[in-house]
């Protein structure tokens, strides 16, 4: 049975990533992981087949510290990639209503996506931070009003009534048995993720591919960066995306990812991913892998 980990806990993104993954395979086992660290580690060590990840969000960005292990920490290749619409929910326990909403839980990024939100229908609302929007979730379902007025720091005999609330998916509401008090409540419409799927070897040539590498060139090299996109322009190679992100090793050094149409064993790409590495101070494949529809 092929074993597929995701980032969890249950009910998040990346279980929903996941398991639109897995409907196109036979016989998978998914596993949740705490952390992205866990996630790569253990695809790398063999520990499980494959990793479901968010790698990049149309607002927030690049997920860092996936990019970053794929560079120094781990043996990967990306082999597939997703990208999913997404939306985020108001949840409460059965019997409280909009209006009674005085405390917010959920991780910072949803909640600095739906501010907009939160300003105009609950103005009042003290916000409170979690390590995911399904630990947001679970709390609100499983905790009573005393643990959760600890989880909000509430001191002294006498508490004011509180209702508490969580942003989170709608997978999770009914995985948890919470109600939906505002449906889709992200400041923007246009809200998308992009997850991947790593393993130790990428994806066979298709009619529609993408590769992803990332380089780094010598300080001291006037119009590097110019001298190796040229290679893709001369070959009419499609870049989709080029990113540069700190090396950690010195100020001023930096590490560029690019996205490129075609797929790495395609005569094009292959001869100009030959002359990249040639010029490059540091090169990796990432992987090729269809692209998503």
């Amino acid at each position: 049975m092929l074993k597929v980990g995701f980032l969890g806990p249950e009910g998040t993104f990346s279980e929903e990533a996941s398991l639109l993954y897995s409907k196109k395979l036979k016989g998978v086992e998914l596993i949740p992981y705490s952390t992205h660290y866990d996630l790569l580690v253990a695809v790398d060590k063999g520990k499980i087949d494959e990793g479901v990840t968010p790698i990049e969000n149309s607002i927030e960005g690049t997920v860092g510290i996936v990019t970053d292990m794929l560079v120094k920490d781990v043996d990967l290749k990306i082999k597939q990639e997703m990208v999913l619409p997404i939306y985020h929910y108001l949840l409460a326990k059965k019997g409280i209503k909009l209006s009674d909403i005085t405390d917010v839980v959920s991780h910072p990024q949803p909640i600095d996506q739906c501010k907009a939100f939160l300003r105009k229908k609950l103005p009042h609302a003290s916000i409170h931070l979690s390590f995911s929007t399904a630990d947001a979730v679970k709390r609100i379902a499983t905790s009573n009003e005393l643990e959760l007025s600890k989880l909000v720091n509430l001191k002294g005999e006498r508490r004011p009534k509180h209702a508490f609330a969580a942003i989170g998916t709608k997978a999770a509401a009914k995985l948890y048995g919470l109600n939906v008090l505002a449906s889709k409540i992200n400041d923007y419409s246009d809200n998308l993720t992009r997850f991947v799927v790593v393993a130790k070897t990428d994806h066979k040539p298709t009619d529609d591919d993408k590769t992803s590498i990332v380089f780094s060139i010598a300080k001291d090299k006037p119009g590097g960066l110019y001298d190796i996109l040229g290679e893709f322009a001369n070959r009419g190679i499609n870049l989709t995306k080029i990113e540069s992100r700190p090396s950690k090793r010195a100020l001023g050094d930096y590490f560029f990812f690019i996205d490129l149409q075609g797929h790495r064993l395609s005569g094009p790409v292959a001869e100009s991913l030959a002359r990249v590495k040639m010029k490059s101070a540091f090169f990796k494949l990432l992987g090729s892998y269809p692209r998503a529809k």
